[in-house]
């Protein structure tokens, strides 16, 4: 497992230079984020494709469901020892077992290097899964962030997040992925550390 960042120095450097973040980091920090264990890296990813177009209630018991006959935590290995047919009674339908298969196939054929992702950089990672189907751009955003502890990742396809960086700057209309990039340019390199505060802000709006 890849070593934490120090998110202490990225509280001083969006206090600094980000005036509308720096009540937010007061408010909410320190920031509790750490790395994932490689062991887990698989089935994180395998949950978002699972998860895809499916309320969160429903992906989190196939996923119970799936572990209960692969073992967790999943691999690759096991997912393609599992019969179709196994795969199929559990509730998963066939277009998401052939995602998860080729997922796993990709895995063990070295199409995606897990082993290595602590030392590629973002775009590397995201060259690789990009590939896989059924693996779409915030769930690849949400494990580089979540999973990785990445410092410098903004979620451009996170709609919580868009919907609070347009009411946080005022913005007339939800801002689109080169809009994002534009508008957070300032918070390189914390643009996750950004975002995790703002996602913290939008958490206990939805509690009021």
């Amino acid at each position: 497992m890849c070593q934490a960042p120090d998110w202490s120095i990225g509280d001083r450097y969006l206090r600094e230079n980000v005036p509308e973040l720096a009540p937010l980091v007061t408010r909410y920090s320190p920031c509790p984020l750490t790395p994932k264990s490689k062991e887990v890296y698989f089935t994180t990813l395998l949950t978002g494709i699972i998860a895809q177009q499916l309320p969160p209630n429903v992906s989190q018991e196939l996923m119970k469901k799936l572990e209960a006959l692969t073992g967790n935590p999943i691999t690759p290995q096991a997912v393609l020892a599992t019969p179709i047919d196994a795969l199929l009674e559990i509730g998963l339908v066939k277009q998401k077992i052939d995602y998860v298969r080729s997922f796993a196939e990709a895995v063990i054929n070295g199409s995606v290097t897990m082993d290595k992702f602590d030392d590629m950089t973002d775009s590397q990672i995201t060259k690789q899964l990009m590939q896989i189907r059924g693996l779409g751009q915030w769930t690849i955003e949400m494990f580089l962030l979540l999973a990785l502890c990445r410092t410098d990742v903004v979620p451009s396809a996170d709609f919580i997040f868009k919907k609070e960086l347009q009411k946080m700057l005022n913005l007339s209309e939800i801002p689109k992925r080169g809009k994002i990039n534009t508008l957070t340019e300032s918070w390189r390199p914390w643009r996750s550390l950004a975002v995790w505060y703002i996602w913290q802000k939008a958490n206990d709006s939805e509690k009021k």
